[in-house]
């Protein structure tokens, strides 16, 4: 059986294109560890992130695989399989002498239609300026040229960015509240056409089968 999975292949290091324009990353690693478990083939396509589960509902594509939160509004829309990462968001802003950041009156870069947009506009969109980017590498690309105040991201991406060069001394993370971070709790999972409930079993299983054997550790550790 062939699985068809969609990625946006513009986060480091889930989802990301190689030299060889090829799709890699812990996601796409982690979705042919599943596959191979339980006898399934699987095939990548990069696709924007705003249309994946859009492509996905249309029949163009039988799962999704792209860092995807599990939230009470896509599941009106698609079926998860159980979580594989829990990774609540920061912000990442300018070092600020003796004090710590603010959103009152900011600018704040986010990914279009990503859960986190959903977090700023219904606990910060009285207070800060939200805007949409399509790739996190454009909304810290506008950070650092001084064109937002912060951009709100989850912590992996975050340290990716943090690593860079000497974006240490400039720039730093700062956690969301405990009672806030109960709104990304359910972490990131794959996606499937609502219904299909043999993929999700099958899917299952195969998360089930890499984490007691050490796959999935595996995989972990090479990117993170």
């Amino acid at each position: 059986m062939n699985v068809r999975f969609a990625t946006s292949a513009n986060y480091y290091p889930f989802a990301y294109l190689d030299e060889q324009k090829q799709i890699q990353g812990f996601d796409i690693d982690l979705a042919r560890a599943v596959c191979a478990a339980v006898d399934l083939i699987c095939t990548f396509q990069h696709q924007r992130f705003d249309s994946l589960l859009l492509s996905l509902q249309f029949g163009r594509f039988d799962a999704v695989i792209s860092a995807l939160d599990i939230t009470s509004e896509r599941k009106e829309k698609v079926d998860f399989t159980d979580s594989y990462f829990n990774n609540s968001p920061v912000f990442v802003s300018k070092k600020l002498p003796l004090a710590t950041f603010s959103t009152a009156g900011k600018f704040i870069g986010v990914i279009a239609n990503s859960s986190n947009q959903a977090y700023l506009i219904k606990y910060e969109k009285e207070n800060s300026f939200i805007v949409a980017y399509a790739t996190y590498s454009e909304a810290f690309s506008a950070l650092t040229n001084g064109k937002i105040d912060a951009v709100f991201v989850d912590q992996a991406a975050a340290s990716e960015f943090l690593k860079v060069a000497d974006n240490t001394l400039y720039f730093y993370a700062q956690k969301i509240s405990e009672a806030q971070q109960v709104f990304f709790s359910e972490g990131f999972a794959i996606a499937i056409k609502k219904g299909n409930l043999a993929l999700r079993q099958r899917l299952n299983l195969g998360l089930k089968i890499i984490t007691e054997n050490g796959t999935y550790q595996t995989i972990y550790e090479r990117y993170f």
